[in-house]
């Protein structure tokens, strides 16, 4: 159920609605304040076992007392969290709106999925919202910074679905002119500061947390703040914990010495690891001096290059694209921007990770502590691409909208960049059962686009043979996709 655009005074009741009911029905169990440098949070905890989440979690950045605070998250634990709205919200209590009980008779509605919009606050991001698929109640008072948060599952695999705990609200909470919360990672020698801008499963969290362990000062691993001031750029830690897959904890269980198991991650993949242990090699505002960008492969030595244009390009996409998937923010335009100008002009290096971890740390080491500052030549392109595990994604760097291809399309997009024409794509195409003719439209629709963002400029077609992968085209329901994501709407380019 969508709501859109409530007056204030409705919006208010709501919110009073809310403060009344935790009032009434619990009573505060834990107040504390998170330091996050850049803002303090004030936490009113009105369930018990929130607390230890909490404490393990955001170790580092968790203080008694606090002159000030910038913001208020009220959390609490309700099992009855599917049917909340018809606790808060008139129009929805079945008891005060005798039309809307009816309705729940006729269409059998039990609980209630609810997305209230102020346009005037996003026309995206919802002010409140009750997902029932996940149990989870979230608002934010705008009027009095005021953030609420419920959940129905606290199990810690349930909770790290939304990522680490509170990372929607605190993106939400830290957003300014000059402050987001990125996916990445952050360590360096002697105040060097190295921001590494790569999606998962590329030895970035490996790197980092080995990096760490042998001497490394330490910002995160995976959520981190920066800062921009003026030409610097500073980086600070939120949490105490990290992910590591089950092999690699296992590869440096003797070096984490006293790190403690806390959890595994909701897809069971990785192990969530408390590192509290290391707290002093943890470092606030923190001076970023270069972006790395790593790679696995098969060198029998790790290396160091300064990366290309491509190469800058697709670090930079891997870097915002990810945080603003994860952080919910992919058709926000001012954030891409905002993260775009934050790291644009910053060199950028690609490190090539051998298999032997130890040497890519002390590689990494010799490199941080010899590093010279020298002004970045290269000048980006207005479209960058990165193709990883199988999927292009793309940024406009005038307009600051990605897009994303699903594997099918950018299999054929792999194709015609490897210069294969249209015809033999049709033809490898037609030889994967249950494709449907209409795909071959969706092939010309596909070309218009590259051709007209520049993706297919000086790509002339030879008689290559072209492979589409089968599977690729079964996961996706035989249908080319592309997806615009426009700052009021999600939008499929080709249907």
């Amino acid at each position: 159920m969508r709501i859109d655009n409530p007056n204030a005074e409705e919006k208010q009741k709501i919110f009073n609605n809310i403060d009344n009911y935790l009032e009434q029905n619990y009573q505060v169990c834990y107040e504390k304040f998170l330091n996050l440098g850049v803002k303090t949070i004030r936490i009113i905890c009105y369930s018990k076992d929130f607390i230890h989440l909490i404490e393990k979690q955001l170790n580092y950045v968790l203080e008694n007392n606090a002159e000030k605070f910038d913001a208020t998250l009220k959390i609490w634990q309700d099992d009855n969290i599917k049917i909340f709205p018809t606790k808060i919200i008139d129009r929805l209590n079945p008891v005060k709106n005798l039309k809307f009980r009816i309705q729940m008779i006729v269409d059998k509605i039990k609980d209630i999925d609810l997305w209230i919009f102020d346009s005037e606050y996003s026309k995206i991001n919802p002010i409140i919202s009750n997902n029932i698929w996940n149990g989870i109640f979230s608002a934010q008072n705008i009027k009095t910074n005021t953030f609420y948060y419920g959940v129905k599952d606290l199990n810690p695999e349930e909770i790290i679905k939304e990522g680490h705990i509170f990372i929607q609200h605190l993106n939400r909470i830290l957003k300014a002119d000059n402050i987001n919360i990125v996916h990445g990672a952050s360590i360096g020698m002697d105040n060097n500061g190295i921001l590494f801008c790569a999606r998962g499963q590329r030895g970035k969290s490996t790197l980092t947390v080995l990096s760490m362990i042998k001497g490394f000062e330490y910002v995160s691993d995976d959520y981190l703040i920066l800062e921009r001031e003026g030409d610097n750029l500073f980086a600070y830690p939120i949490y105490s914990i990290i992910t590591l897959s089950p092999r690699m904890y296992n590869e440096l269980f003797n070096e984490l010495k006293e790190s403690r198991f806390l959890f595994n991650n909701a897809r069971k993949d990785k192990y969530v690891i408390s590192i509290k242990n290391f707290h002093e090699n943890f470092r606030k505002k923190y001076p970023i001096k270069f972006c790395m960008f790593p790679e696995i492969v098969s060198d029998k030595e790790p290396s160091i290059t300064e990366c290309t244009e491509e190469e800058k390009g697709r670090a930079i996409v891997q870097l915002i694209q990810s945080t603003v998937c994860q952080m919910q923010d992919i058709n926000n335009k001012k954030i891409i921007k905002k993260l775009f100008d934050m790291v644009k002009d910053f060199n950028f290096y690609k490190i090539n990770l051998c298999n032997n971890i130890n040497k890519n740390t002390e590689f990494l080491k010799e490199f941080t502590e010899n590093y010279q500052y020298k002004k970045s030549k290269i000048n980006l392109g207005n479209i960058l691409v990165d193709i990883t595990f199988d999927i292009a994604n793309f940024l406009d760097t005038k307009t600051y909208t990605i897009y994303t291809m699903n594997k099918f399309a950018t299999a054929v997009y792999k194709n015609l960049l490897e210069g294969a024409s249209k015809e033999n794509i049709i033809q490898a195409i037609s030889t994967i059962k249950e494709t449907p003719l209409s795909v071959i439209n969706e092939i010309d629709k596909l070309i218009e686009f590259l051709k007209k963002k520049g993706l297919l400029e000086n790509i002339i077609p030879t008689d290559k043979r072209a492979y589409i992968n089968p599977e690729f085209a079964k996961e996706n329901d035989y249908k080319l996709s592309v997806l615009e994501f426009n700052e009021h709407e999600t939008k499929e380019l080709i249907k």
